[in-house]
């Protein structure tokens, strides 16, 4: 008698324990992740040039969006691809990029700050020195375009 039940004490414990040790391999966690990725990896592929050779990012999003192509290529390292400021260099700036779907920002600044932050940068406002100034690269056009873009995210 004393044996069984020793052998059940035995094997709820081993329950207990492989329980507790299993929960650091609950795949729940990653979910999030894998849909991103799963996302990123059945984005439509690029057509090759007329060379056969496969055409810089740049000039594959370009075909679709000039502006986004800007973005992707001036902003989207620090504010996110989406605009939510999770970009991948984000993780090491403080303050942490714009998220630029906070409709209370939105609604607080007009265009000609958001204008002015992108082609003089952050210090000159009172923000971030991290955020560089890109007037001398891209022209009113385009700046008026990000701006464009950058209201669409507050709308959403």
């Amino acid at each position: 008698m004393r044996s069984r039940i020793t052998a059940v004490a035995l094997m709820s414990g081993l329950l207990i324990l492989t329980v507790g040790c299993m929960e650091q391999y609950d795949p729940r966690r990653f979910w999030k992740q894998t849909k991103d990725e799963r996302e990123l990896a059945h984005r439509p592929l690029q057509k090759l040039t007329a060379k056969g050779e496969i055409p810089p990012m740049e000039a594959a999003v370009a075909e679709v969006d000039p502006v986004f192509a800007k973005y992707a290529t001036m902003c989207a390292s620090c504010h996110g691809e989406d605009g939510k400021g999770n970009g991948a260099a984000s993780g090491g700036l403080v303050p942490k990029p714009r998220n630029f779907h906070d409709t209370a920002w939105q609604a607080k600044v007009d265009d000609a700050h958001i204008a002015g932050v992108i082609s003089k940068g952050g210090t000159p406002y009172g923000l971030s020195g991290s955020m560089p100034p890109w007037g001398a690269v891209l022209s009113q056009e385009e700046i008026e375009g990000l701006v464009k873009k950058i209201r669409l995210w507050g709308k959403k």
